[in-house]
């Protein structure tokens, strides 16, 4: 039955391109018997005009493609951000929380986590995700304020900077743990100020 089956489609598809090459020939031949019996200089004239159009409409054509690559390439660019922000944000609530396992969040930051890796399955490029995996086993091995924590986490920004296209001296890890973790200390940062260190830590040079 298989094989049948298979034949009977071939020989639909051959029948396919047959109908369709007689259709090209015979739309062809139309043309050709069209600008015949048109006068040579209208003929001129028509056949230019067709010139055009077709060049202009491959042009805008091509234009409407780069346009739709465009929107989706700014769009995706615009989930992969707020991820990162996501990201950034989770993990600093993590180490102001104190919390000594990831196993026993309460339930805002395991909905927040939950969320998070979510959006890094869809829109996170593979070394922050894998920054991400690191972090979770330090995390729930030594505890949210061991040391290796933020440092690793320095690095993740690093590697969501370098996703982004930020520039990424070979220093900068240092520069934003510096930037970000301030706010672990005092305690009495608003959310204005955090969401502001966070868009500073990811942001791109202009």
């Amino acid at each position: 039955m298989k094989l049948i089956g298979r034949v009977v489609a071939v020989m639909f598809a051959g029948a396919l391109l047959v109908a369709m090459g007689l259709g090209a020939w015979l739309a062809y031949k139309g043309v050709l018997a069209l600008f015949a019996s048109l006068d040579p200089q209208v003929a001129s004239v028509t056949g230019i005009a067709c010139v055009v159009a077709l060049t202009a409409a491959w042009g805008i054509s091509r234009g409407l493609r780069a346009a739709i690559r465009q929107s989706k390439a700014t769009a995706l660019r615009e989930e992969k951000t707020a991820t990162y922000q996501l990201f950034v944000d989770f993990w600093e609530n993590l180490l102001q929380q104190g919390q000594a396992r990831l196993d026993q969040l309460p339930a805002e930051l395991s909905e927040k986590r939950q969320l998070l890796e979510r959006l890094l399955a869809l829109y996170g490029g593979t070394p922050v995700i894998n920054e991400h995996t690191a972090l979770r086993r330090l995390a729930q091995n030594k505890g949210a304020q061991h040391p290796d924590v933020r440092a690793r986490l320095a690095e993740a920004l690093v590697a969501i900077r370098k996703d982004l296209g930020a520039d990424t001296p070979h220093n900068i890890a240092h520069e934003l743990e510096r930037l970000l973790f301030p706010a672990l200390e005092g305690g009495g940062v608003s959310a204005e100020t955090k969401d502001a260190r966070i868009r500073t830590a990811l942001a791109l040079n202009s």
